[in-house]
């Protein structure tokens, strides 16, 4: 593992502590290529960071073509919780996994938090 794989590693640990509700979370590029993860193991990180760096970029093209301004992040709710998937800097995306009965603001605050501490490190 690199310096900055273990570093942003760090970061998603220190996130994923906060509550026991959020249960996964991973970085990957703009691109879809994974850069560091915290996941369950039936979740196939290849695939999930195809499917995030998709969603952000149809979102964030939705949000300039709807003359929205920039876009903040993509929120999926599921029956079973939530999917929120964000920008870290130009190059990445944060995406995030959590419970139903999540505390849904305290996830985007530290959400977006965690998303600033990894862009100064990839």
């Amino acid at each position: 593992m690199s310096e900055k794989q273990d570093r942003v590693n760090k970061v998603l640990t220190s996130f994923i502590s906060l509550s026991s509700s959020i249960h996964a979370a991973a970085v990957m590029t703009r691109d879809g290529v994974p850069i560091a993860s915290k996941l369950h193991k039936d979740v196939n990180v290849d695939r999930l960071s195809a499917m995030s760096a998709s969603l952000l970029s149809l979102g964030d093209r939705a949000a300039k073509d709807l003359k929205q301004g920039d876009l903040k992040q993509v929120l999926i709710e599921c029956a079973e919780g939530f999917v929120v998937m964000l920008k870290v800097g130009d190059n990445a995306v944060l995406s995030v996994m959590s419970e139903q009965n999540a505390r849904l603001g305290m996830l985007l605050v530290e959400a977006r938090k965690s998303a600033a501490m990894i862009a100064k490190i990839v």
